[in-house]
């Protein structure tokens, strides 16, 4: 299977604020190939994960909104990864999460309340920072 060249992902973490453990993990990045965005994500770690794409950066700010809880805390942290495969069906919640690394992380930010203008923001990156797979 051959790799693509840098992709920036988006990871989304929700924590509960009642207990401070992580409630969900979504990463996006946007396909530029198929020109959708590419949500694949899991509740708890121990959940089914979940695998969806979307044309528009506003849906996926609204799955954003409708899936997680906005009193909760977020983190969102920015990587770039280098070794995915060439087609956005062949990665999986799995892949993208074993395949973290700090040192491929450009920013993160942590402790921050759903901002749906904030999130359409880093869509709006993902969609427009790339380089073609």
């Amino acid at each position: 299977m051959r790799t693509a060249t840098d992709c920036l992902v988006l990871k989304i973490e929700e924590y509960d604020i009642s207990t401070e453990k992580l409630d969900m993990s979504m990463f996006v990045l946007f396909d530029q190939r198929e020109r959708v965005y590419v949500l694949r994500g899991m509740r708890r770690y121990k959940s089914a994960p979940f695998s969806f794409t979307c044309k528009h950066k506003r849906d996926v700010a609204f799955f954003i909104q409708s899936t997680m809880c906005q009193h909760n805390q977020f983190s969102y942290i920015l990587y770039n990864y280098d070794d995915l495969p060439m087609t956005s069906k062949d990665i999986d919640f799995q892949s993208l999460y074993d395949d973290e690394d700090d040192a491929n992380e450009i920013s993160a930010y942590d402790n921050k309340l759903y901002d749906v203008k904030e999130s359409l923001k880093y869509l709006g990156m993902l969609k427009t920072v790339f380089n073609y797979w």
